[in-house]
């Protein structure tokens, strides 16, 4: 059987089967201060790592920390279920080289909102759609960064649940626009595409996962892959990858994250 784990109504780590996260190497001052602003103020965070997601949205008022640390860039989430049903996510990604003007590092945003539609009674399958402003880091043309409200994206959800939820599988088509293309003002068009699948019952307390993602278009990304396990417990997910493109022209390389989930806050759920 999987092991679930429990720690509120409504809520157990298969029901976060792909959202994931990496530790960043700037992140422990930054996370130092986020806890004080999510424990002391109702402000909250959500999160994922690998460039797929599910279906899944959190109960409203449950947020989560995120942080990400990798060989080509790091990154924090803040993402809060403000209203059920949504999400709101908020990410920031730190590159440590600036492909643009060469310089030591480059800092982007991405912010977008997630909506689910349906799902099945055990939470493992169903549909949702998501969209913002930004670019996912996994969808860049070779380094290409672009700022926020500069490039817009939508995608959709589904995700399907095999041999008795043992094995989920979800699939993200989608596309993307950057109206300042390379920092040349040509806007450019994509089409995204992600599909995913983690495993379960093969390491004890833990799922294998693996995924194939790229753009198609004028905004083109080549087809890269990242593959690694996710360690579950009750409050805390860590996960370690290594992601590439299938002809090596970009590599994320090895990346460690972690996630921290927080009670909820308010809503039915909050105590």
């Amino acid at each position: 059987m999987i092991r679930r784990f429990t720690w509120w109504p409504e809520l157990n780590c298969k029901k976060f089967l792909f959202k994931e996260i990496r530790l960043s190497r700037y992140f422990l001052p930054v996370f130092s201060v986020l806890c004080v602003i999510v424990f002391l103020i109702p402000s909250k965070v959500w999160a994922q790592q690998f460039v797929g997601d599910n279906q899944w949205v959190a109960p409203k008022g449950v947020f989560t920390i995120v942080g990400t640390a990798g060989q080509r860039y790091s990154q924090f989430y803040l993402v809060g279920a403000l209203i059920q049903e949504w999400e709101f996510n908020a990410q920031f990604t730190h590159y440590y080289d600036d492909p643009r003007q060469q310089s030591s590092s480059y800092t982007a945003t991405w912010f977008y909102l997630k909506r689910r539609f349906w799902q099945n009674s055990r939470e493992t399958a169903g549909y949702a759609v998501m969209g913002g402003t930004g670019l996912n880091p996994q969808h860049l043309d070779k380094g290409v960064v672009t700022q926020s409200f500069d490039s817009w994206f939508i995608n959709g959800v589904a995700t399907y649940s095999f041999f008795k939820d043992q094995l989920l599988w979800d699939f993200l088509p989608g596309a993307q626009v950057n109206l300042n293309y390379d920092d040349s003002d040509k806007t450019a068009w994509g089409f995204t595409y992600s599909s995913r699948a983690a495993l379960y019952n093969i390491i004890p307390q833990s799922a294998i996962v693996a995924e194939v993602f790229g753009t198609s278009g004028a905004a083109f990304s080549p087809v890269s892959y990242r593959a690694g396990i996710r360690y579950e417990s009750p409050k805390w997910i860590f996960t370690l990858t290594y992601s590439s493109a299938f002809d090596n022209s970009v590599k994320a390389g090895l990346e460690f994250g972690f996630m921290y989930f927080t009670p909820a806050l308010f809503g039915k759920n909050s105590k």
